[in-house]
This record gives C-alpha cells, sequence and structure tokens, in this order.
C-alpha cells in the first residue's frame, strides 16, 4: 500500500521511484566499500575490518542505499546489476 502511494505521490509530481536491493548494505562499509560478515559487530554496530569506519549499522547501510540509489540516477540505468566499476559517490 505503502509503495503504490509513494509511486503516485512521485509521478504526480514528475518524479520517480526506485528500488535497490537490500542485500549486503549492512555488511558493506560506506566509506571505502569493502563488504564482509565481520564488519557488522552487533546489531546496532557496525565497523569496517579494511578501514576501520564506526559507525552505528542502520545509518551504515542507508547511506549504502542512498549512494546506490544516487548512482542509478547518475548512470540512468541499474547499476547495480552492471559489471562496470564506478567511483563511490561521496555523501
Amino acid at each position: 500500500m505503502f509503495a503504490a502511494m509513494l509511486e503516485y505521490k512521485q509521478r504526480w509530481r514528475g518524479g520517480m521511484v526506485e528500488y535497490i536491493p537490500a542485500a549486503y548494505t549492512s555488511q558493506r562499509c560506506s566509506k571505502c566499500q569493502h563488504t564482509e560478515k565481520a564488519n557488522r559487530v552487533s546489531q546496532s554496530k557496525f565497523l569496517c575490518q579494511a578501514c576501520g569506519h564506526a559507525v552505528n549499522a542502520d545509518h551504515n547501510a542507508a547511506l549504502n542505499i542512498l549512494t546506490a540509489g544516487h548512482a542509478v540516477f547518475a548512470c540512468g540505468v541499474d547499476a547495480i546489476a552492471t559489471t562496470m566499476k564506478q567511483e563511490p559517490l561521496a555523501v
């Protein structure tokens, strides 16, 4: 219900909705993009094993989803599904 209403409102105002897969967003570092299960120290804590970036795990996952959404709009295609390497966006 919420997704349908959001899509309707976005179409009405000339916007769009992009769905980003949640897979590994809680294990990927929002700073260096290193993905490892051990990065997720606990339910609420994220600590990158590669660069030492420490942040709330939900905040880290939200930044990864935001970055992926920006990448889709910048490329005009689904950047997550492509094999082309892209520079991470500064958030």
